[in-house]
Parts: structure tokens; sequence; C-alpha cells
């Protein structure tokens, strides 16, 4: 079964069954400007348990505290040692909620405790959801799950700083320490020390955030970052680094070598960083295996993008250069803000981590304030270099003087407007040949200005133009160019003459389409310094977008999912997640042919009762997920202008007929 993608310039209207009730999928930790130091909260989801039934007093001494595991005792001997203290954390939230880090596992539930005043007091913990990875060999992870379930009792050691949890009846005590207590030993003596360190000055003094990563150079198999700004690097001149890796902070050592040549060699040790549990969704564990290996890495994209390339056929990651924004000097006797934060401030298009970045201000960079958030949690900053002529910062980390009288102002659409935003082209779909992505979009940029004026880089080449509009209407007429010659491989003279010939524009989901007349085809465009697209990952056009199950359908028979339930499905270069109405699940993408299998599936382990059959329609569906062999996407225009892509999965049935799963991005 061949997979296809087609673009259907009419109006689909689809007839969309059981897509209602609450969405059940887990709420991925948001991003943050800045990580915290503990472990986030999360919502348990056990109910009608045990614990329900205990008085629960919150212990403030055991509370708001990442605790990290170090050993284990049976009839007072060590029974052993944790080998990565740092891979096993519990934290207790006051409301009765925790979290836990196991090794590669992260989980969640509810605890009681009780009897404060006593010596002992008594604790009883129920693990709820968590992830179900099989751990390295040497993993004590399910070690650390059998302290889930057992009534115990706990008393604190060295002046609080080590918490002993004894099981009843004669089971074991562990004891866990204080992450805050533990010391971060300096790294001295290492393999870095032997290097002659030439600090290179593209590199340095600049924040990198984190795009994806190629595993073993395989683009189609690319894991894409969905929130850059939380995953950055920051190089100094004398050799140190610090990392933001979602919501931890680490810091290291590192040596750049052969700083002249296109490859470059570097060498990352990363030394003390907090150890919080980032949640399910969180690419922090990806990150930190960056910091070790030997490798190489070349600066491109006219000094924007880093990429290192890792020793052995490893993986390849890529980071996008943050640049600082100038902010002018406030006028006299104007409000101020100062950046307080250590590694800087991100500053945004708008009060919201789900507004775009468009650079970052360091410590102690000071800009005029002229306006608030409605909510009162950022600051309007006065930036006339940047489109628009102002900027966002959140204001925990802001120290403002004199901002008492700002106005609020209003948060603006979260839609990229037309000009002032730099578009690069990613693909451009027409009806024979389908969507042809580009492979490089930061080689063609279009910059829409409002004097009617628009500036093209058209690969090696430099293009003036001029723009009208009329509604949704476009007409971009080129003018002077550099005409230099480009590699082979340029799409230059493709870019312009469709530029050219643009009808029709409209801007949807973050993305900038203009359409070709005669509906010969739609080039699309994304805001400068998005993530490339993975046309080649195993899903194709699928990837990167969320799917919901519409219907399963055999021979004869199509059932609708069950009224009340959702079932989801994402993709992302070699793996799909998802809900499948009561669990989260996660799974790999194995490229065969025109297709892609689906499999080893690895599930959260909830039991939901109702709506009535919801467990037996969840088993269903991930039985039928390990049997895929072919799809088909088709993207289609609504009356309201947006696009939606729709599409099957085939399935083969245990008797040999063929299934189907149909699915929606729109729910």
């Amino acid at each position: 079964m061949k997979k296809y993608l087609i673009l259907i310039p009419f109006v689909l209207i689809m007839a969309l069954v059981a897509c209602g009730g609450s969405d059940p999928t887990a709420t991925p930790v948001p991003p943050t400007e800045a990580p915290p130091t503990e472990v986030p909260a999360t919502e348990a989801t056990t109910e009608g348990s045990y614990v329900d039934s205990l008085e629960h007093s919150p212990d403030p001494s055991l509370f708001n505290i990442n605790w990290q595991w170090e050993r284990r005792e049976q009839n007072g001997e060590t029974t052993f040692n944790v080998p990565v203290p740092g891979d096993y954390l519990l934290y207790f939230n006051e409301d009765g909620t925790f979290s836990a880090k196991m090794d590669c596992n992260n989980g969640a539930g509810k605890y009681a405790t009780s009897s404060l005043s006593s010596d002992q007091p008594s604790l009883f913990m129920e693990l709820g959801p968590m992830t179900m990875a099989a751990c390295a060999e040497g993993s004590v992870s399910v070690e650390m799950s059998q302290m889930f379930g057992p009534a115990q009792n706990y008393q604190y050691e060295e002046d609080g700083a080590v918490v002993k949890f004894i099981q009843v009846a004669g089971g074991p005590v562990d004891y866990y320490r204080n992450l805050a207590t533990v010391p971060n030993e300096p790294v001295e003596g290492s393999y870095l020390d032997s290097l002659e360190h030439v600090p290179d000055p593209e590199l340095v003094n600049k924040t990198w955030a984190w795009q994806r990563r190629d595993p073993n150079g395989n683009a189609s198999a690319a894991i894409t970052v969905p929130d850059p700004e939380n995953y950055t690097l920051y190089f100094n001149e004398d050799g140190t680094f610090t990392a933001k890796l979602d919501c931890n902070n680490g810091a290291g050592k590192y040596a750049t070598t052969d700083i002249e040549q296109e490859q470059r060699n570097i060498f990352m040790e990363l030394g003390p960083m907090n150890m919080a549990i980032c949640g399910d969704e969180s690419l922090d564990t990806l990150m930190v295996q960056i910091f070790g290996p030997v490798q190489s890495y070349s600066i491109e994209g006219n000094g924007s993008v880093l990429k290192f390339i890792w020793v052995a056929g490893g993986p390849i990651d890529y980071f996008l250069n943050v640049g600082s924004v100038d902010l002018p000097e406030p006028a006299e006797g104007a409000a101020t803000g100062t950046v307080i934060a250590p590694d800087g401030v991100f500053l945004r298009t708008g009060p919201g981590t789900n507004y775009p970045y468009i650079g970052a201000a360091p410590f102690g960079e000071t800009g005029e304030i002229i306006g608030v958030s409605e909510d009162s949690a950022w600051w309007l900053a006065n930036a006339p270099n940047q489109p628009g002529g102002q900027v966002w910062a959140a204001a925990e980390f802001v120290e403002v003087s004199g901002a008492e009288n700002v106005p609020v102002v209003a948060a603006p659409s979260l839609e990229p407007i037309l000009n002032g935003t730099p578009w690069e082209w990613v693909s451009t779909t027409d009806p024979v040949q389908g969507t042809v992505a580009v492979n490089d979009p930061s080689r063609y940029v279009i910059l829409f200005n409002e004097d009617g004026s628009v500036a093209i880089q058209a690969d090696c080449n430099s293009v003036g133009a001029t723009y009208i509009t009329e509604g949704n209407n476009i007409n971009i007429v080129p003018g002077p160019s550099t005409m230099a010659a480009c590699p082979p491989d340029s799409l230059d003279s493709q870019f312009l003459a469709q530029l050219s010939s643009a009808a029709i524009y409209f801007i949807e989901g973050g993305n900038l389409y203009l359409d070709l007349p005669a509906d010969s085809g739609t080039m699309r465009f994304v805001p400068q310094g998005t993530p490339p697209p993975n046309a080649d990952a195993p899903a194709g056009e699928g990837d990167g977008q969320t799917f919901y199950l519409v219907s399963f359908s055999a021979p004869g028979i199509t059932q609708p999912i069950i009224d009340g339930t959702q079932i989801t499905a994402s993709f992302a270069g070699d793996a799909i997640t998802g809900n499948a109405g009561c669990n989260n699940y996660s799974g790999t993408l194995t490229p065969v042919d025109d297709f892609f299998t689906i499999g080893p599936i690895i599930t959260t382990r909830m039991f939901c009762s109702e709506p009535a059959g919801v467990m037996e329609q969840e088993q269903i569906y991930l039985t039928a997920l390990e049997t895929v062999n072919g799809y088909v996407w088709e993207e289609s225009r609504q009356e309201d202008g947006t696009l939606v892509t729709v599409g099957n999965l085939y399935l083969l049935l245990p008797d040999g007929s063929e299934g189907v799963l149909s699915m929606t991005t729109s729910p």
C-alpha cells in the first residue's frame, strides 16, 4: 500500500462522528521561561483508593523538596547503594500528590501522612499513571516501585537532610537525601583538561536553542524539539558553558579546536545540574546525551545554525542562534525594566510562552517598559528595531522601576501577520507532483514590509520586490537581483517564479500559504527559525500533526468510536504517541517501502470504567495499530479557509481481510 498526499482545493465537508467530549489525554508540562528547581507538581488520577480513606496531614518537612534515593537496607544490612541517585527522585506536594522519577520512567500518585507528632509518622503512597519503558541493565527502577503500596513509617536524620522510609512488617528501609544538600563536585583531572581550548568567536557569547536531532544522521527519523527555548546552550570564551534542559539547569566545561576548519572539534563535559522531573513529554534526557561524546561541529546559515556531528555515525543535533535583542536606552524618567535572570530572558511577540520568541536579552540588560499584560505576568518593552516595535518579557525575570502607571495592553493575536515576519519557504504542493519539500528552507526567505517593499533571499541571491494586497489577493513583483550563480541543487529560479505567480494568501496555524493561479499549487511558509519540516519521516506529511480517530472499519462494517471518548495519534519523526481513550501510549514507526509499521507499543496502566466499553475499544485500537500496512493522507480546505488533513491507516485483520482506521486533524 503506497502513501499519497493529495491537495484538494475545494471544500470538503466531512461527516465526523464521536469527536466530542472532554480530552482524556494527559496534559503535557507547559514550557517555562526559566526552569524550576523542583519537580513539577503532577495531578494524580487514582480515584476511590485506600489513600482517599485516610486523613492527610501535610508535613512541611517533607513536601516541596527533591528527595534523592541513596540506598536500601534490610535487617540492618545494606542491600544495595543506588547506582545513579540523581535518576531516582521523589517530590511530595502539600495537597497529597507526589511525582516520582524512577530511572528512565516517570510516575505520579497520591499519598497521605499522619501522626506527625510522633517520632515515626506514618505514610502511605499509591502510584497512579507512569511510563513503562524498559530501563538499561543495572537499573533499580523496579526496586524503587516496590515502595508504593505498603504502609510505612518515616523519620528524619542529619537535621532533616535525610528521610528514612521504614516499611512495616520487617520490610526494607530506604534512605533519601534532600537534593539541595548534595554537594556538586567540580569536574577535575578530566580528559577535557588535557585539551588546548581555542575560543571560537562564531560560537561564544550566543544563545543556541536546540531544534532537532537526526538519529544516526538520518533526517527521515528526525526528532523535532517542540519548544526549543527550553533547551539551550551558552558558551563562554573561558571554556565554560551553561545549559537549559527543560526544567533543569546545568553547567560545565568545554574545549574547541581546529576552529579554522569547516568542521571543527568540540568536547563538552557536564558538571553540576539539578535533577528535577520534567514530565513525560520532556526531551531533557535526550539533550543530556550531547555531553561526553567527542564531536565535530559546523556553523552554517550565515552563523544562524550550529550543527553537532557525533563520531562513529551517531546523531546530528541542530541548534539555532537566538540573537540578542538590542533594547534602546530608556528615556529620562521613563519606566524601566532590568533582566535579573542569570541566563537572560527570552523576548516574545506576546504575553505567554505560546507566543514565538524573537530573541533574548542578557542578564543586566535594561529597557523601557511601555505596558503590562492583563494578568500582570508580562511586561511590554520598547524595541523599535523589532517587527511591531515592541517585545514582551516574563515579569518574574525582570526588575521594574516606575512602572506603576503603564497601561494595560491586550494580548495580540497568536497568528503571525504577513508583514514584519521573515517567512521561510518549506514546500509547494500541486495536483501533479504532490508535496515537494524544500531541503533547506533557511535559503529561501521573504519579508514583507509595511511600505509595500519586499526583501527576498533566493538562495545565494538577494532580490528586491514590491507587493500589493487587496483582501486575500496578493501580487508580488520581483525587482533587482544580485544575479549570482547558485549551487546546482538551488531552487532559486522556481522560488522566484512561484512568488511572481502568487494570487492569494492566507495565514493558518502559524503558516503562510500562497496559492498559485488555476489551482496549480500552494506554497507553504513558516516563520524564520521554525524547526524544518520532516517530509521524509515514516508518516510523511502526517509528521508533526495530531490526528483524532473517527471510526474503525472492516469489510461491510464501519464502527464510530464510542460517544464521549477521544482517541488521538501524534506523529513525530519515528515515533507515535497519543491517548487510546483511557491510557497514554507510545510506539516506534519503522519505514517499510512506501508505508510504515508501528510497534512495539508501550502504555500506561490505568483502568477507566466510563463510558461503557472504553477499555475494550482501547484494546482493539492498540492491537490494530500494530498491524498497519499502509496509509493515505488528504489535505483539504474547509469553508472557513482552515486546512485539514484527513486519511486512513490500513491494517491487516486476523482473518486476512483489510481494516481501516479513519482519522482527521480536526477534532
